[in-house]
């Protein structure tokens, strides 16, 4: 079972308002004043977490690394829909609406720190 995909985030506040159009909505926060740490934890309707981490003495935006994250993907309902309400936002969309094999269609944007979002219509 999935718990929640850590993100560092260069400008917490920005990154927090891309991701509330993308349906998470703030459940909780912390920080380390001593490391001048935030984080954020947000939440989408389907019970899916990620949480925001902020360094701002990290100059070199390096976090330590597990395993190699390429996308987070998000399941809409009308992508056609959603992709005009991004570009009304002015959110760059990467990969155009395609059309899918495992999957109705899909595309790609980026959030304000360049991890790539994957927005998946389903049949």
């Amino acid at each position: 079972m999935t718990n929640h995909l850590a993100i560092p985030v260069k400008d917490l506040e920005e990154s927090k308002k891309f991701y509330e159009k993308l349906g998470f909505e703030v459940f909780s926060s912390w920080k380390k004043p001593n490391q001048k740490l935030k984080a954020l934890w947000m939440q989408n309707k389907s019970g899916y977490k990620i949480e925001l981490i902020y360094h701002p003495t990290n100059k070199d935006f390096v976090f330590p690394k597990i395993i190699e994250v390429q996308h987070l993907g998000i399941t809409v309902i009308d992508l056609k829909e959603k992709i005009k309400e991004f570009q009304e936002y002015g959110i760059e969309i990467v990969v155009p609406i395609t059309k899918g094999v495992s999957v109705k269609q899909f595309a790609f944007i980026k959030d304000p720190n360049g991890f790539s979002i994957e927005l998946v219509e389903y049949n």
